[in-house]
């Protein structure tokens, strides 16, 4: 029998529900610090067992572990999609834009910049269909099965030049002109950076960003980075010795919930002894129970908890990058000025798409492209009409 997170620690669970309850009913009754106090002890106490702790996980049915191999890839042009995950809503692509992508490829896709080599890997679940999830008739189902997961990155680097400054990972939004919160998303923002910071500690970077509107010079992107320590698994290798990508990675490197402070350590190793010669592999998953990028919404902070992601993010795409911080003697924001991306992706879902002129610009369209793509819909509606109209014609002509 394979004993499970949640077996050893409902004991966790059950009271941080009636706290979160409990807190619920004193903000709706005016008791604001006491309830606000409340929220944040339940978020931190559901970081630290859901995020930092042990063994949170465990697969019901795995498949075998990664050979070290070399990975199989593919140009982002001609990745291929299984059949399963065509009609799956999960959108992204590399910045500067070589394309529209899709999660679940059988394969990892492949980009160059002028900084590094990299292979990319986005899974997500159905989490728009729930007869595919309940059934798991889906791309990597057997790597989902029995996890909290709703979604995981993986992504290998091979530096061509070395980073300068600090390494900084984290999501990027679009700064938004005259974009405001309402009081009660600032406070839910507000408490939910204050458990981030009680769970990983003050080593990460929020910024709300600049209003392009109302600021005199060089603008910051509303931004929240992470240390590089808060991905959940790397691992390092010779060249044609990384492994696969689509494979069962269990085992392969060093896992942040097996020992946190030798996985802090190993990674600061890892950083201050940077090669062009190693590949480096990283996962990220740590926070996808609570968000989900499909339905574009932050979800299971506590029992019942669901906010349209948009809320925080403004307009519904956002940006998953890494970039080495270039120091500065008197500019203390992360501008785009001082970064140089190691990569930069776009991530946005075709069940809640961000604005046409953005996503023309996130994938470099001109005018004429977009126009081109809108005809050929155009022309492939037309052809299914008169696809239509012909077989209605032949029924008729049968008929007589």
């Amino acid at each position: 029998m394979i004993k499970t997170f949640e077996d050893d620690h409902w004991k966790l669970v059950i009271p941080i529900s009636c706290v979160a309850c409990l807190s619920t009913v004193l903000l709706a009754t005016q008791h604001h610090v006491l309830g606000h106090i409340l929220v944040t002890v339940s978020l931190v106490s559901l970081l630290r067992t859901r995020w930092l702790s042990p063994a949170t996980e465990n697969l019901t049915t795995k498949p075998p572990a990664a050979q070290l191999v070399q990975v199989p890839v593919q140009d982002a042009q001609t990745a291929e999609k299984p059949l399963e995950s065509l009609d799956d809503p999960l959108r992204w692509s590399f910045l500067p834009s070589d394309g529209e992508l899709r999660a679940n490829t059988q394969q990892a896709i492949s980009s160059e910049n002028e900084s590094a080599s990299l292979k990319f890997l986005v899974l997500h679940r159905p989490s728009h269909d729930a007869a595919r999830e309940e059934g798991r008739s889906y791309p990597y189902s057997w790597h989902f099965a029995g996890r909290k997961r709703v979604w995981e990155v993986r992504v290998q680097v091979r530096f061509k030049q070395l980073p300068r400054g600090k390494i900084c990972f984290g999501l990027e939004m679009q700064p938004t002109t005259g974009h405001s919160k309402s009081f009660a998303v600032k406070q839910m923002q507000r408490m939910l950076l204050g458990a981030i910071r009680a769970a990983i500690g003050n080593d990460f970077y929020h910024t709300p960003g600049d209003d392009p509107a109302t600021t005199v010079g060089e603008v910051e992107n509303p931004a929240f980075i992470m240390p590089l320590w808060a991905v959940d698994q790397f691992h390092v290798a010779d060249p044609g010795q990384e492994p696969d990508l689509s494979s069962n990675l269990d085992g392969i490197g060093k896992r942040r919930t097996d020992d946190r402070r030798a996985y802090i350590d190993a990674m600061n190793s890892t950083i201050q002894n940077l090669s062009c010669d190693k590949v480096y592999t990283f996962c990220f998953w740590g926070v996808a129970q609570f968000v989900d990028v499909i339905n574009w919404e932050l979800k299971g902070l506590w029992p019942g908890f669901k906010m349209q992601a948009e809320q925080l993010s403004g307009d519904p795409l956002v940006y998953v990058s890494a970039y080495d911080l270039v120091g500065h003697a008197s500019e203390t924001r992360h501008v785009q000025s001082r970064k140089k991306y190691i990569f930069k992706v776009a991530l946005w879902s075709a069940l809640k798409p961000p604005s046409s002129a953005l996503l023309q610009r996130v994938l470099g369209l001109t005018e004429s492209a977009e126009q081109s793509i809108a005809t050929k819909m155009e022309s492939k509606k037309r052809g299914r009409v008169m696809q239509k109209l012909s077989k209605y014609a032949r029924l008729l002509c049968w008929s007589g």
